[in-house]
């Protein structure tokens, strides 16, 4: 059955009358193909353009992104960086440590040196006191020694 049969009897259910049947023609297919030939071209354009916004953002997401490596990488360099930074505190730290007891063994030892110089001077005017007291016992001897003559005296 053709489609004009189909309307004709549609029609003659409805009003019973005919009406002029209406002319199908290869213009009236063109033209309907070319309206959607356009309608899917102005969707094809609409979905290109809504595809390259989103591929910009895809660029623009991957500009920002780092890959796997990259981030390894860079978490590997911040580490190394950590690591140096820390060993040179622990060596800051540790000489910091000899020089606070260095400075307390010099201290110590300004301070020994100190009381071994006062024991030393102390010792000196003692000996130089035992040998004035020497002296003045050989003194006396000598003189109890002539006037004993016993002895003659000593120079």
């Amino acid at each position: 059955m053709s489609e004009e049969t189909l309307l004709g009897k549609q029609r003659n259910r409805a009003g019973g009358e005919k009406p002029a049947p209406v002319q199908y023609t290869a213009r009236d297919f063109q033209l309907e193909v070319l309206s959607r030939l356009a309608e899917m071209q102005s969707v094809a354009e609409s979905l290109d353009e809504s595809w390259d916004v989103k591929l910009e953002a895809v660029k623009d997401q991957r500009l920002v992104k780092f890959d796997s490596r990259a981030l390894v990488a860079l978490i590997a360099i911040a580490l190394s960086i950590t690591g140096y930074v820390i060993q040179e505190a622990r060596n800051t730290a540790r000489q910091d440590s000899e020089i606070e007891t260095t400075k307390t063994r010099v201290m110590h030892l300004e301070q020994i040196a100190a009381t071994n110089t006062e024991a030393r001077i102390r010792t000196e005017v003692q000996l130089v006191e035992l040998r004035e007291g020497q002296t003045e016992i050989k003194a006396l001897i000598q003189a109890q020694a002539v006037a004993m003559k016993k002895i003659p005296p000593r120079q």
